[in-house]
């Protein structure tokens, strides 16, 4: 007997008549494959170990070769949740026939109008550590991943996960006229950065939102020396006001260049010297996925 599996969300009450397919072959519930999946995160995802429990991902499920869409997919943006050994689907997710193409997303949104363009923004205070669990710096670190031709399986679909934004650490270090140790309550401000973007959820690619305004982003602090945070990919071809170190009611500021590539991590070390015209700044070439 041909078997078929159907693509459908169970709810409270679920009656099944007939499959989806053009035979209209039964479904047997025993046949039924549940659509499982094994995300694995990028070696320096912002905890830099894995996902976490309670974190939460989009997903969508298309035929093979079809296009994603903000609707009518098979899958629409379909909420999967961590506890800290599986990830579960808010409702059951089921496979049909053919092949299929999985794409993913973190952080989760509930309503998504456009996967052509998903207008993506950055948290300005990168430092806070928010409401909702999610700190202003990993809230700015947008995940993607895909698997595609895919067919119907009892096992879980591994999902590689990538980073979309740019990681940008910043280093103090003492000049040699500096005496004593770097103050612990050092800021660290990056200016003239676009903190919007647009992401095509079908391909993993990031563009700056051409209405984006410059701002200004509050760093991560990991340590007294050591700052970061996750930028959308953009060039600062001019120099202009760059890194700002705010220390005791003293403000370093520094400008420089810098072109800040999507997926990959840029060092900026700042050279700190008893005297403000004397703090120099050094700019890194970029390191792909953050390592």
């Amino acid at each position: 007997m041909k078997t078929s599996y159907c693509m459908w969300m169970a709810a409270a009450f679920l009656t099944v008549a007939a499959s989806c397919s053009n035979d209209k072959t039964p479904v047997v519930e025993s046949d039924e494959l549940e659509v499982k999946l094994n995300l694995v995160h990028p070696a320096s995802r912002v905890t830099d170990t894995d996902f976490e429990a309670q974190d939460k991902i989009g997903v969508y499920m298309v035929a093979e070769g079809t296009d994603l869409q903000i609707g009518g997919n098979e899958v629409n943006n379909e909420l999967f949740s961590y506890n800290g050994t599986d990830w579960t689907s808010e409702r059951k997710v089921y496979w049909n026939e053919g092949l299929h193409d999985i794409y993913a997303y973190y952080p989760y949104v509930k309503s998504i109008s456009d996967t052509d363009n998903y207008p993506f923004t950055i948290s300005l205070d990168q430092s806070s550590e928010g409401t909702d669990g999610i700190s202003g710096y990993e809230a700015s670190d947008f995940l993607w991943a895909s698997s595609k031709g895919v067919s119907a399986t009892a096992d879980a679909v591994p999902l590689q996960f990538r980073h979309c934004m740019s990681k940008l650490k910043v280093v103090l270090v003492k000049g040699s006229d500096y005496e004593g140790e770097i103050p612990s309550d050092c800021e660290v401000y990056i200016h003239n950065m676009k903190p919007s973007a647009l992401i095509d959820l079908q391909e993993g690619s990031v563009e700056v939102s051409p209405y984006a305004a410059v701002e200004t982003v509050k760093c991560r602090k990991l340590n007294n020396t050591e700052f970061t945070a996750c930028l959308v990919p953009q060039r600062l071809a001019s120099r202009r006001p760059f890194v700002e170190v705010v220390t005791s009611n003293v403000s370093y500021m520094l400008e420089g260049t810098i072109s800040l590539k999507q997926g990959y991590q840029s060092t900026v070390t700042v050279t700190l010297s008893q005297s403000p015209e004397q703090v120099e700044i050094t700019i890194g070439g970029g390191i792909e996925n953050w390592e």
